[in-house]
């Protein structure tokens, strides 16, 4: 009488269930942290670019206005690094040789900012002649300054090669360490602009040199 071995149950042991199952949660676990690193990256890779475009864009709608002006009308420069800085000029942008305060396209405009907000702003007059701010850009501004510098070489004191507000205030103007009469503000044709925007995480800075073709100096 033959013996036969019955054949064992096809299938997998605990061993090898539990086994499968560690393997599996360590695959999902790298294939999950690379996901999230993907999409972390993504998002950031998003509002690097808008934080650029953004003050891209500002700064060449303040360069464009700014490089039109026909007159520097004020400004304000902080007494230290980091103080609030404004700029008032006017852009005859109709061409009829006045300052057009109430037009549908404002003339007199004023760039404005403010460390304590970080808001770069702009006032101008509404149609009805009112007088509006609004900020410039959404994201947060780290720093905004201007320089103000002359073509008029005659009175670049140091011989450096660059006239700035200083020796124009010094030599044509009332000499009191501030860009503020109008006979100084008449030799200030080139202004130095340096922007930087954040949204906290990133940050996108711009500098650039506008000269006021429309000005005369004398």
């Amino acid at each position: 009488m033959s013996t036969q071995t019955r054949p064992r149950d096809a299938g997998v042991t605990l061993i090898e269930v539990l086994v499968a199952m560690a393997l599996f949660a360590v695959v999902g676990s790298v294939l999950l942290g690379f996901a999230v690193s993907t999409s972390r990256v993504t998002d950031q890779t998003r509002s690097m670019t808008l934080v650029s475009e953004e003050t891209r864009l500002a700064m060449e709608r303040f360069t464009r206005e700014l490089r039109q002006a026909s007159e520097v009308l004020h400004v304000a420069l902080p007494p230290a690094t980091g103080g609030g800085t404004a700029l008032t000029f006017w852009t005859d942008f109709n061409g009829n040789g006045r300052q057009d305060l109430g037009a549908a396209d404002p003339e007199v405009l004023t760039y404005r900012w403010t460390p304590t907000s970080r808001q770069l702003t702009l006032t101008a007059n509404d149609a009805s002649g009112t007088a509006t701010t609004l900020p410039v850009l959404a994201a947060a501004v780290s720093d905004f300054g201007i320089d103000l510098r002359s073509s008029s070489w005659q009175y670049d004191a140091d011989g450096d090669g660059i006239t700035t507000w200083r020796e124009v205030d010094a030599s044509a103007g009332n000499d009191n360490g501030v860009p503020d009469s109008a006979t100084e503000l008449r030799h200030l044709d080139l202004v130095v602009v340096w922007i930087t925007a954040t949204d906290d995480i990133h940050e996108q800075s711009y500098h650039t040199q506008v000269d006021l073709r429309n000005r005369t100096v004398d």
